[in-house]
């Protein structure tokens, strides 16, 4: 989502936040179902993640552009649902096979799927987050670094060994 230059969080009153809420829910609403398990959770998490910036927007200072304070605000809530729901996967390998059906219409047949989900589960949390955010939501590296307080080039090297891992699983399976 393309930054709006200028825009003060603070002097954000109820019509303009809802309108952000409006512009940025699509993004945030991948972004969490890629870490949490179901649609219900991700609703649950999203809600969350409005009312916290809601709540926080006296302290936000535009250092950073909105869509990282809020996408940081949501994959902060999305991990603490996590830790809440340890008994639950970490990653909703459901919401993956059906972004990935939608980037890749190869993988309605043929087992694919479950090829993906074992590929996918052989990912750490950190690994399946960043390889979530990058490849299936297609943020950039700099914003999923501001986003989980990582540096740039730690994202990038995570990256790059969860696709390997992935790649070298899918191409084992499909020989």
């Amino acid at each position: 989502m393309e930054e709006k230059p200028g825009i003060r969080m603070v002097s954000v009153d109820k019509d303009e936040f809802e309108k952000i809420i409006k512009d940025y829910s699509p993004m945030l609403y991948a972004q969490i179902r890629s870490i949490v398990l179901n649609h219900e959770d991700t609703n649950d998490v999203l809600q969350n993640t409005f009312l916290k910036a809601w709540k926080a927007l006296p302290t936000f200072k535009g250092d950073s552009g909105v869509s990282t304070w809020i996408y940081r605000i949501a994959t902060n809530e999305a991990l603490q649902h996590i830790r809440n729901n340890k008994y639950k996967k970490f990653f909703s390998l459901d919401s993956v096979k059906n972004i990935w059906q939608i980037k890749y219409e190869s993988l309605s047949n043929g087992g694919e799927e479950a090829k993906l989900e074992n590929a996918l589960k052989r990912l750490s949390p950190q690994q399946r987050v960043i390889f979530g955010m990058r490849y299936l939501n297609e943020t950039t590296f700099k914003e999923i670094a501001e986003s989980i307080n990582l540096a740039e080039g730690t994202v990038k090297s995570t990256y790059h060994h969860a696709f390997k891992k992935v790649e070298k699983y899918l191409i084992e399976q499909a020989e």
